[in-house]
């Protein structure tokens, strides 16, 4: 009995032990920061365990409270605003001596109108289609990695792919969060953190189609440094839990990359199509 008391009391010491160091290794809120600073550090610990979960929502959380924020500062009403002034002015300057004046105020109203309906959308893409982008973005790149590592022949692993998706996602909040500091600090909205604003040196804005600009324009989008970052580091995720490696690791994240730079190039023209026609 002894004996038999004995191995069972080193087989649960064994078992504890075990769940100890599964403990230690598994990741979570407090590495966070380590995706930023020591990502290889943060990976080298990821154990295929649903360790995603409180990082997933601390995310979501974020991106919602900087889009929140930037709502607070009336920088989205300022600019609306400013966007309807003009609006009324171009009105005031090339209709105001055809129209008669009941219908003239037909059109202001009509401005204040469509002003109205854009601070709404604004204020809901900053607060509700953010943290969804981030959301469906975690989802959307692991499920399709998961598939890759599967035809590769290696067993993927669901909460691994998902943990390195979460926490890349932190990247592109700090991206959120370094815009709505340089916004504050030039009271515009109009702050990009990719080369998008070269589009006005490479295309005539006054000549070329509202196709044409917008196309440029969402392909210039995709060099961002912040973006480029984000699948750095999920390469690095990758190859530290040996998920994939090399120059597999590389090629799938650079055809995401470019699939991604085509979904936004694909949005910037649809939206230019839906509002102004084909014809611009």
């Amino acid at each position: 009995m002894a004996a038999v008391a004995g191995h069972d009391q080193q087989k649960g010491a064994t078992l504890s032990e075990m769940l100890d160091v599964a403990t230690r290794r598994t990741v979570g809120v407090r590495d966070i920061p380590l995706v930023l600073l020591a990502p290889r550090r943060l990976f080298s610990r990821v154990e295929d365990v649903a360790a995603w979960g409180w990082p997933l929502l601390i995310l979501l959380t974020l991106v919602t409270l900087i889009g929140y924020a930037e709502v607070q500062t009336e920088l989205i009403d300022r600019e609306v605003g400013r966007r309807v002034q003009e609006r009324i002015a171009q009105i005031d300057e090339t209709q105001r001596d055809v129209v008669e004046r009941s219908a003239l105020r037909e059109l202001y109203e009509k401005e204040h109108k469509k002003g109205t309906f854009e601070k709404l959308l604004m204020r809901i893409q900053v607060i509700v289609a953010e943290p969804t982008q981030a959301l469906a973005a975690a989802l959307l790149v692991a499920a399709v990695l998961y598939g890759v590592v599967a035809l590769t022949g290696r067993k993927p692993e669901w909460h691994t792919l998902l943990t390195i998706c979460v926490y890349a996602g932190f990247i592109d909040a700090l991206r959120l969060l370094m815009t709505l500091v340089l916004m504050l600090c030039h009271g515009t909205l109009e702050i990009y953190t990719s080369l998008t604003p070269l589009t006005r040196y490479l295309v005539d804005l006054e000549q070329a189609e509202p196709v044409q600009v917008a196309a440029v324009s969402g392909l210039l989008s995709a060099v961002d440094p912040f973006r480029v970052w984000f699948w750095v580091v999920v390469v690095v995720g990758l190859s530290v839990t040996a998920q994939l490696r090399g120059w597999r690791a590389w090629l799938i994240c650079t055809l995401c990359w470019l699939v991604a730079v085509g979904g936004r190039t694909g949005l910037a023209i649809a939206s230019v199509v839906n509002v102004g026609g084909p014809n611009g």
